[in-house]
């Protein structure tokens, strides 16, 4: 007997995605689904193999630590500007 079919809703909560999400994955071929009586209808072992999926996340997921930078220094009073040297020696 086989096991018993998830509607594309019944995933999105069990697994607490997004149901465009699962779409999509369905969309790129990532995962199998078949369209039963309007709806997309998943199988047990595609539920498994998006939890194991999800379980590996890619380096561009993981946070990474806070980058602290160096307090920005405050422009001190405008210089005075020197005229340049006469060539006339005046």
């Amino acid at each position: 007997m086989p096991l018993p079919t998830k509607t594309l809703r019944e995933v999105a909560a069990e697994l607490g995605m997004p149901e465009a999400e699962i779409r999509a994955m369905i969309d790129m071929g990532k995962i199998r689904a078949v369209f039963k009586k309007g709806t997309h209808v998943i199988a047990p072992d595609e539920i498994i193999k998006i939890k194991r999926q999800r379980k590996t996340l890619p380096e561009s997921a993981v946070k990474s630590p806070p980058v602290v930078s160096a307090p920005i220094a405050k422009p001190g009073p405008p210089k005075k500007k020197t005229p340049p040297p006469s060539m006339f020696g005046t």
